[in-house]
């Protein structure tokens, strides 16, 4: 059996394709298979060399070298993988490559460490001999106990502050660690014990029936995915970095069974629906009646308006479902009659449109994504999609943009023209469009979006920044409707029915048309059921921030080590810790090994 996982395992390189494009040396070598980078990049160099230099000469000529004796490290990240395929027994290559993971390694303590080293000597006189013909490799169970100083293994240890009462030693610990992820690091210092027992803990939990009872699957996907997560939870990042941390780093934070978001997001039995039954067309046809600017006002309506900073706007109906007020409550109904589509002018004053683009250009404007694939623990990837080629930015809570006055005062009103909460509104997303830019046709309604807390979207509000030369209009095809940009103006329309307020209504597909001329800045305002935006930032994390993904701790630390790295001494600043607050203020802190310095950088 594990000959076939081994077969299985290099089936994909078996199997010769056309080669479409080759990558060549200077010497006039080529790759002959299109498939070859990205077989390195997925570390078959190593894994399957024989092969790969015989197949893809030119995408491994630089590979790393195999670890030396006295380095205990894997060479890829994929040694994890290969391990679960028993390819430490059936691959000679993975075992030369990944010997931390294949366990190949001989470690050990502080403690016996002097004692190992005036230990170290070869048992028999032909092992230098032997290890020159490169025996330490081609018969590692023999050379690696018998001939340890021809092989260069005698330096090699794991210094440990464990105490004599903990079950598992140093060693056991950190191979152990490999099996649920990232192979976890113990630096030295103040909480070097701390992340021990950490790790023990974990193992402990890991035999126990709260894990062993869990669905394969979850147990499946429940790893360490960086290095430092037992460290961390050593520290309390567990309990201060929830989100990230419990599902990230689950075996050391216990919370397995955090990985299946219908037990991390569990229905709200008091949740409040925006609307019901019925309400959808009642909503619609108040905003119409109460619209300042279609009815005559008196002193007092305008002194009420200015205290609310409400302008005068207008109202105008693009498509409703009948002339008069709808009473019926009837899904047959609502799918004959036409949907809403409303526009408002001078919704917002040419202030609030500058600043609202100003704020866009703050948080960065960046390629706008779609709604990717679902991940294992039930968020989703962000996706480039080339029906969509505009830029935008979000207005979150993350880099405290939703509570400046502008953005706040904006979904406030908001708010009150619907009469839903405004935290049923997710962060406002700031749009670009350049000339020759557009988003083809789309529904903003998310299907999963229906089965979780903050329920699904149903009303977009998109709001015109600017005034455009040519172009850039929002289209609705099944209703043959298309409203041109203006400045101020906005555009209201239903992503459901009125008879089902938790089911798509799919005519109000829409497309942003190409900019012919100019650049069109706007912003959607997506309405949710339920609560939207406190959802966002506890374990409920789901697609609503496309350019830093719902896996935003991870990204913000590889973007903070590119940015940050080169400014200091790795040497000195070895770790760094990650702290995403309840207002979305997250800081990113350097540790020279336990001690935590005075080098933090607030990313808001």
């Amino acid at each position: 059996m594990k000959t076939v996982a081994v077969l299985k395992g290099l089936l994909t390189l078996l199997v010769v394709q056309k080669v479409s494009c080759q990558e060549c040396a200077a010497n006039g070598v080529c790759d002959s298979h299109k498939r070859c980078s990205i077989w390195k990049d997925e570390g078959e160099c190593y894994r399957s060399l024989s092969y790969m230099k015989r197949v893809c000469p030119v995408s491994c000529r630089n590979i790393e070298k195999a670890p030396r004796r006295n380095e205990c490290k894997d060479i890829h990240e994929n040694c994890v993988t290969w391990v679960e395929t028993d390819e430490c027994e059936t691959n000679s290559a993975v075992v030369k490559y990944c010997p931390l993971s294949c366990q190949k390694c001989k470690m050990k303590t502080a403690a016996n460490n002097n004692g190992e080293r005036m230990a170290c000597k070869d048992g028999h006189q032909n092992c230098q001999g032997w290890a020159d013909m490169g025996e330490c490799d081609n018969n590692p169970v023999y050379m690696l106990e018998n001939c340890r100083k021809a092989c260069d293994v005698c330096e090699i240890t794991v210094t440990s502050g464990i105490q004599n009462n903990t079950k598992t030693g140093v060693n056991d610990l950190v191979q152990a660690s490999t099996k649920f992820g990232v192979v976890q690091s113990v630096a030295e210092g103040n909480h070097k014990q701390a992340t021990l027992d950490t790790m023990q803990k974990m193992m402990d939990y890991l035999d126990s029936n709260e894990y062993t009872s869990l669905p394969s699957k979850i147990k499946k996907n429940c790893k360490n995915n960086n290095e430092l997560c037992a460290f961390w939870a050593a520290i309390g990042e567990c309990e201060k970095n929830i989100s990230f941390m419990k599902v990230q780093c689950a075996p050391a934070c216990q919370s397995c069974h955090l990985i299946d978001i219908d037990n991390r997001c569990p229905a709200l039995p008091d949740a409040v629906p925006a609307l019901k039954e019925g309400d959808l067309n009642k909503l619609f046809e108040r905003i119409v009646e109460s619209a300042p600017g279609n009815r005559t006002l008196t002193v007092n309506d305008r002194q009420e308006l200015a205290k609310l900073e409400m302008p005068e706007y207008s109202v105008k109906v693009h498509s409703r479902p009948s002339d008069g007020p709808g009473t019926e409550i009837n899904i047959e109904s609502d799918k004959n009659l036409r949907p809403w589509v409303i526009t408002f002018d001078n919704l917002l004053t040419d202030e609030e449109c500058d600043a609202l683009i100003q704020h866009g250009y703050d948080a960065g404007y960046k390629r706008s994504e779609d709604v990717g694939k679902r991940n294992f623990d039930g968020t989703h990837d962000s996706k480039k999609s080339k029906g969509r080629t505009s830029e935008n930015a979000w207005c979150s809570t993350r880099n405290e943009c939703r509570g400046k006055t502008v953005p706040k005062r904006v979904l406030d009103r908001l708010s009150s023209i619907m009469g839903i909460p405004f935290d049923n509104s997710e962060d406002l997303q700031i749009l670009k469009y350049e000339t020759g830019q557009y988003y083809n046709t789309h529904h903003d309604y998310i299907p999963y979006q229906k089965d979780r807390q903050c329920g699904p979207r149903i009303l977009t509000f998109f709001l015109y920044l600017s005034d455009v030369e040519a172009g850039g209009g929002t289209d609705f095809p099944q209703l043959g409707i298309t409203v041109m940009p203006k400045k101020g103006r906005a555009v209201l329309w239903p992503s459901v029915y009125s008879a089902q307020p938790l089911d798509v209504d799919d005519r109000t597909n829409h497309q942003a048309l190409p900019v012919v001329a100019g650049t069109k800045f706007g912003a959607n305002a997506w309405v949710h059921m339920c609560v939207s935006i406190n959802y966002c930032i506890n374990l409920c994390h789901f697609y609503l921030y496309p350019n830093n993904s719902v896996l935003f701790p991870i990204l913000m630390m590889i973007g903070m080590i590119i940015n940050f790295r080169n400014q200091l001494d790795a040497s000195r600043y070895p770790y760094y810790q990650v702290e995403v607050a309840t207002n979305g203020k997250v800081t990113f802190n350097y540790y020279k090994a336990d001690v935590l310095e005075d080098v933090n950088y607030i990313f808001r």
